[in-house]
């Protein structure tokens, strides 16, 4: 085991860091992806540990993870999952079979996982009509279509799960953890504040330089996710100033309020650069989409920069502030409202 600043982050090869010595560890998985890891913790549980999110199925991680479960004074006695995205749950299935233990989650973000990893796909006409709206092309639909059939093969589901709830309390050893529930970058997260130890494990919630995305999907395309997010952000800022954030990515900082004050000043400023562009000449959600995120790499940054600009497009459609028309073709143009 290796003790360090939190400046200098665990390898993605099974080393662990002690956050607080024999109580709290950090480690990192790689991730095949921009952002090439997830940080996991290891929450000390009685005689054993319990698991903060799990990285993502492939053959690496789970090699990582029968190199790391030996090495440990104790068992894992039980995994707690964030939410549902693949690099946060993506080996609960694997995991609760062969250690038998219970997969602790949010109901919505359970079944949210349920649904994406069996027989989601994107080939569907309510989908096709969304993405039409937002100004795609067919070509470029059908890569999308593509790229989540790969995503089904990311995540092993675990068959039953204990719920976690906004406001209550999860005991693990000793210690009390408020779950911190918020919206936004995805249904129900939970995030896990201990007033002993003043450490909150944030996952996506809250992360030091990057914002998480905050995004429309077509299956709530009128969805007002970033309203959701300013709350949830509000929230999460009212925590004492000193309390060590534990995010998912990236390094460990403290003052949740000075972040989510940033945050939300981002996003802030977002929104008047996309009424500004609106206002310039009118245009569909994938034509702002390139204004306000012009670097892609791949399908994914496709649909993450359209989904988070339809979900600043929605935020002010609901203030008032722009306007949508639909057009011959099908797709819909929105224009300054002033």
């Amino acid at each position: 085991m290796s003790s360090v600043g939190l400046e200098t982050p665990p390898g993605t090869d099974g080393t662990l860091i002690d956050i607080v010595p024999g109580q709290i560890k950090w480690l990192r998985m790689p991730l095949p992806m921009a952002l090439n890891h997830i940080n996991l913790y290891l929450v000390r549980d009685g005689a054993g540990w319990r698991m903060i999110d799990t990285g993502i199925d492939t053959a690496e991680t789970r090699g990582l993870w029968e190199k790391i479960l030996p090495a440990l004074d104790g068992p894992v006695t039980g995994i707690v999952c964030t939410h549902h995205h693949s690099d946060h749950c993506g080996l609960s299935g694997w995991l609760t079979e062969r250690l038998r233990v219970p997969l602790y989650m949010s109901r919505g973000e359970y079944f949210a996982m349920r649904m994406f990893s069996e027989q989601f796909s994107f080939d569907a006409w309510e989908y096709r009509e969304f993405f039409t709206r937002a100004g795609l092309s067919e070509d470029r639909f059908e890569q999308l279509v593509a790229m989540f059939a790969s995503f089904r093969t990311q995540t092993r589901v675990a068959r039953a799960f204990q719920r976690l709830r906004d406001g209550e309390t999860l005991s693990i050893g000793e210690h009390r953890w408020e779950i911190r529930g918020g919206e936004g970058h995805s249904p129900e997260h939970a995030s896990l504040y201990c007033r002993e130890f003043g450490i909150l494990l944030s996952g996506d919630q809250l992360l030091a330089r990057i914002s998480p995305n905050v995004g429309v999907l077509p299956f709530e395309p009128n969805a007002n996710p970033l309203a959701e997010w300013f709350a949830s952000l509000e929230r999460i800022g009212r925590l004492p100033a000193d309390t060590l954030v534990l995010p998912a990515h990236e390094l460990p900082f403290r003052s949740p309020e000075k972040r989510a004050r940033e945050l939300t000043q981002h996003h802030l400023a977002t929104l008047d650069r996309l009424q500004s562009y609106c206002a310039q000449s009118p245009d569909s959600v994938v034509g702002l989409s390139y204004k306000l995120f012009p670097d892609r790499r791949s399908p994914m940054d496709d649909i993450l920069a359209i989904s988070e600009t339809l979900a600043h497009l929605a935020y002010l459609l609901a203030q008032g502030r722009v306007t949508k028309h639909r057009l011959e073709d099908g797709s819909d143009q929105y224009r300054n409202a002033g």
